[in-house]
């Protein structure tokens, strides 16, 4: 039985009309201009050597930087080449004019000027015991890092106690003030410097051995500290008190112009209480003249500082800061009962600041203590200034940041 297969017709079908490819041109594009290289330094060193800038050194690899703005951020922070808890105090840009500090190779001691965050430049590196470590961050993220270490200075003036003396101790204010310094204030070190037995001597050696004792003491101390970490420098609080003020004046000339790098980068600060010269061109006092024992210690000191012929306290060129804390008032007066039977006859006066030969670049920062009673105090003399410094400035963890005001003579 045969089966009927169906048959295939074949047949045509139109198709679509086609269109040809336009034959117009493709518009040319530029190429991007080629991007800068990407910042290939390498961070390996940072300090400063003037408390007011960074140098850095580093290595620029890969290509040069040259035509191009490099910049650099300034950090404060609490553990080293750490961005942890960083606090920015400001930024710092290499020029791309500055071919040579953009071209390949190793950088050595470029220095960076800062710019805070607001636009202003940075004048001084202020110590920060909370966040000692300063950081540089390159752009592609290399850090470098150093450690500026705070060390308090404490010099106090002529002493008569003669338990001190005998025991060659220095007075009960210096002790406690150091000891705050470093246990509330942050201080890595204190130096109470005793010249007890120096301090009451009545002549011009007294003073010039005890900044020689003074200045070797800050220079082992200061090179110690800065041991810990590469680049690390010393900022220093000098507080002196009375003719202890010559001492630490003296010890801060003798630094003018230091090599020590520990020493030449670090911030100077001077903290002058009731300074008082041992020399009758410079001192001032008040006496109760009414009573006659109070004319026989005028005689005595004025024997004493006619032979003591202390120099004048001068605030040099090194010192980034100076706070001074004076009084001159009248002897003679109940309240000094409370305090001192040798200060209601004789009251030995500070200097003003007015007075004082200043060679650094910033005014004296002063605040006068004159007829000023104290809580706790009393009427503030001459030996009471360091007790109020340390009452309100010390103990309020303020010795770098204290805004005294500056000082109008009255």
């Amino acid at each position: 039985m045969k089966t009927a297969r169906p048959r295939i017709r074949l047949c045509l079908e139109q198709l679509e009309d086609r269109v040809l490819p336009s034959s117009t041109p493709v518009p040319h594009v530029d190429p991007p201009p080629p991007s800068p290289p990407p910042p290939n330094i390498s961070l390996s060193f940072a300090t400063t050597t003037d408390s007011r800038t960074v140098s850095i050194n580093y290595t620029i690899s890969g290509a040069s930087l040259a035509g191009h703005n490099v910049t650099f951020n300034i950090y404060r922070t609490a553990a080293y080449n750490s961005l942890s808890g960083a606090q920015l105090i400001g930024t710092a840009t290499i020029p791309g004019s500055d071919s040579a500090d953009l071209s390949l190779g190793t950088h050595t001691g470029v220095k960076l000027s800062l710019t805070t965050p607001n636009g202003q430049s940075v004048t001084a590196l202020t110590p920060n015991t909370a966040l000692p470590f300063i950081v540089v961050d390159a752009p592609n993220g290399s850090t470098a890092s150093f450690e500026t270490h705070v060390l308090g200075v404490i010099a106090h003036g002529l002493e008569f106690d003669p338990f001190l003396l005998f025991e060659n101790m220095v007075p009960g204010w210096e002790t406690q003030m150091a000891q705050t310094l470093q246990q509330q204030d942050g201080y890595e070190a204190v130096i109470p410097f005793n010249w007890v037995r120096l301090s009451i001597l009545p002549f011009p050696f007294a003073t010039q051995i005890a900044s020689q004792q003074l200045y070797q003491q800050v220079v082992s101390t200061a090179d110690q500290l800065a041991g810990q970490h590469p680049g690390d420098v010393v900022d220093i609080n000098f507080i002196g008190h009375s003719r202890g003020a010559v001492v630490v004046s003296e010890v801060l000339q003798d630094l003018v112009g230091t090599t020590d790098p520990a020493l030449r980068g670090g911030y100077m600060q001077m903290t002058l209480l009731d300074p008082h010269p041992a020399n009758l061109a410079f001192s001032q006092f008040s006496s109760a003249s009414f009573l006659p024992v109070a004319n026989d210690l005028t005689t005595f000191v004025t024997l004493v500082e006619f032979f003591a012929q202390d120099p004048q306290v001068i605030v040099p060129s090194d010192v980034e800061q100076t706070f001074q804390f004076d009084q001159q008032t009248p002897a003679g007066q109940f309240g000094f009962l409370a305090n001192d039977l040798l200060e209601f006859l004789i009251n030995l006066w500070g200097e003003l600041p007015s007075a004082l030969p200043n060679q650094s670049a910033q005014a004296i920062e002063a605040m006068n203590l004159t007829n000023v009673t104290a809580p706790g105090i009393g009427l503030i003399g001459h030996g009471e200034v360091p007790d109020w410094y340390l009452a309100n400035v010390v103990d309020t963890n303020e010795t770098f940041t204290y805004f005294g005001r500056i000082y109008t003579p009255f």
